[in-house]
């Protein structure tokens, strides 16, 4: 067994023994769905623009974006807080097989969480699947990786986990704003629109939708979650600290 693979293992269960990371990665997404979905928020508002799409779009971009910017970050701040991985890089174990590790961990639950999400939506609540499957899976997977970018991003800068924590919830509240979660559609305010088009969550949840109805998710959409992805790991990757 790799490096790698033993520490992914380690990390996988400490991350299902924490029940914060359970709670905001499958009950929080999987809650919304069932919430709205039971009150008839599952076929969209053509009078608004807003996909039938949208509920779990939105279910599975809180998700991504709560571990994108709240457990990861909070968990390699505070590795770095106790010391841990300037032990580690003192030993063969370097730590960027920690940071290889979180990024596989989250990235598994993002998709095992996609997959209860869409299964309970098609099942519970007759949404349906997306029209156009690999660009809905093109449009979650370079959005979770933004995202990820990002908290590795925060995580490089945050002195401490409780700081990392602030900064991360700092960016989810104005990224859920720009997204449309509160203002799907034709409701969010003109001067808004061209920053959800180019925010991470906003221009994901944007991908996913057109990929839901059957189209292919925009140029400016891809381009720009790719920029941030590329842009966040370069920046993270220059200033982050072992210790």
């Amino acid at each position: 067994m790799s490096t790698l693979t033993k520490i992914t293992t380690v990390e996988s269960k400490l991350f299902l023994r924490d029940s914060t990371s359970a709670v905001m990665t499958f009950a929080v997404p999987i809650g919304i769905l069932v919430i709205f979905g039971s009150i008839g928020f599952t076929e969209g508002d053509n009078e608004n623009n807003v996909s039938a799409g949208f509920l779990p779009v939105l279910s599975l971009a809180l998700a991504a974006a709560m571990l994108g910017l709240s457990v990861l970050p909070t968990v390699l701040a505070t590795y770095r807080e106790k010391g841990i991985l300037r032990r580690l890089s003192t030993t063969p174990v370097h730590p960027v097989n920690v940071l290889a590790a979180q990024l596989l961990v989250n990235l598994v639950a993002a998709v095992g969480a996609a997959v209860v999400v869409l299964a309970l939506g098609a099942v519970a609540f007759d949404i349906g699947m997306p029209d156009n499957p690999v660009g809905f899976l093109i449009g979650f997977l370079l959005m979770a990786s933004s995202l990820f970018g990002l908290g590795l991003l925060v995580a490089a800068l945050a002195p401490t986990g409780k700081a990392a924590t602030s900064i991360g919830m700092l960016l989810f509240f104005p990224s859920m704003f720009f997204a449309g979660v509160w203002t799907p559609g034709d409701l969010m305010p003109e001067w808004a629109r061209p920053i959800r088009d180019v925010s991470p969550l906003g221009a994901g949840m944007e991908a996913m939708q057109t990929a839901w109805d059957g189209g292919w998710p925009s140029a400016t959409n891809i381009v720009a979650l790719i920029v941030i992805t590329v842009v966040a790991a370069a920046v993270s990757a220059k200033v982050f600290r072992w210790e």
